[in-house]
């Protein structure tokens, strides 16, 4: 007995998604305009700030693109394109403020070792301070841990809240030290906006760990020995301010950056004091100036 097949129509071919291809290419059309001089002020805080727009891609993506592409290559493309006007209209978000303090008191320590571990958001580090150990926030989101045997302090600033990517713009943390206390830090900070000015701080090393951010470090005004510096960064602009007179090295590596300014200063093979820095990032510009 012959049997008889049913010849099933075969399966439309799925076309591929042209979202997250055009998310790359504006980000990085962006970045190149603004490390070419077209395009001033654009950070990597601003680009985090619309995280919101993938789940809109996607949800736009999973709706239109099984009906027709081109729909949604419309619609897709009018999304990124707003969002690409954002960045470069220069839209400022409201400042945050800062509503919680917390205190370390000084005490008899004249070495400081400081670590904190922030995650995403704004982040200030100034010397100047009259306490050990200042913090500002504007959330209720620090605690600390110190450990002090004489002279010698550790103290760590932790953040208690989950560390969200969407957390970042309504973060801030401003954080003190003194200029009479030598000090030695960590700076552990995820995605943001992040401003280190060691100018007046008695700095005896440093190791700051970023992730893709605006990362400004500005060089203390005098050095004691032979200082180290350790930067590592994902995709981020790195700026480092030398003030005139420190002898200073910097060495960077990284797949994708790019590196403008001396990265030497011309007595810094005999100075005994100086500042060695190693620069790492996944992508992005090191400013020297």
């Amino acid at each position: 007995m012959a049997t008889s097949t049913i010849a099933l129509p075969a399966p439309r071919p799925r076309t591929p998604s042209i979202a997250v291809p055009l998310v790359l290419i504006t980000v990085g059309a962006a970045f190149l305009a603004a490390n070419l001089g077209y395009l001033s002020g654009l950070r990597w805080s601003d680009v985090l700030r619309l995280w919101p727009v993938l789940i809109i891609l996607a949800g736009t993506d999973l709706l239109l693109r099984p009906r027709s592409f081109v729909a949604a290559a419309v619609v897709e493309v009018t999304i990124i394109a707003l969002a690409f006007a954002y960045l470069v209209g220069g839209v400022t978000p409201v400042a945050v403020g800062a509503n919680y303090t917390l205190n370390v008191p000084r005490a008899a320590a004249s070495d400081l070792n400081l670590t904190v571990n922030y995650g995403a958001g704004t982040f200030a580090l100034t010397g100047g301070g009259s306490d050990l150990v200042a913090v500002r926030s504007s959330q209720e989101d620090v605690t600390r841990t110190i450990d002090q045997n004489g002279g010698f302090a550790a103290v760590t600033l932790s953040s208690n809240r989950p560390d969200f990517m969407w957390m970042g713009p309504d973060r801030r943390w401003d954080v003190q030290v003194p200029s009479d206390v030598r000090t030695g830090m960590t700076l552990n900070l995820g995605a943001g906006d992040f401003d280190v000015d060691l100018t007046s701080v008695q700095l005896t090393r440093a190791t700051i760990n970023a992730g893709a951010s605006d990362l400004t470090v500005r060089l203390p005004a005098q050095i004691k020995g032979d200082v180290r510096m350790t930067v590592a960064a994902g995709a981020s602009d790195v700026k480092l301010y030398v003030p005139q007179g420190l002898a200073y090295r910097v060495t960077y590596s990284g797949v994708a950056m790019s590196a403008t300014g001396p990265t030497q200063s011309a007595g810094y093979a005999t100075a005994t004091d100086r500042i060695t820095i190693t620069v790492s990032a996944a992508a992005g510009s090191l400013s020297i100036r």
